[in-house]
């Protein structure tokens, strides 16, 4: 897989909470920010490669566990961020 473009992907069931956090992410000059839910991250990363991963809290347990573990399969080296309910305050 040739990926050219970097991308910084946050993964969450709730849209508003993972848009503010793209905003966020985009307003410190990150280059390529998208969201995602659990069952379609994989659809949105088309030929980019991931920089980061941000998972929001209101993942179950069974989504970030078969994340991490797909994400580890796609590249063990990609950093991944685990958010809490603190962190969305």
């Amino acid at each position: 897989m040739d990926n050219t473009d970097g991308m910084i992907m946050v993964v969450n069931r709730s849209g508003s909470a993972a848009e503010n956090l793209k905003e966020l992410i985009e307003f410190m000059d990150a280059p390529n920010v998208c969201t995602a839910t659990p069952a379609k991250w994989q659809q949105e990363i088309g030929d980019n490669r991931l920089e980061a991963v941000f998972i929001g809290p209101d993942l179950s347990d069974k989504d970030v566990r078969s994340l991490v573990d797909d994400i580890g399969k796609l590249d063990p080296n990609i950093p991944i961020v685990m958010l809490t309910e603190e962190d969305q305050e």
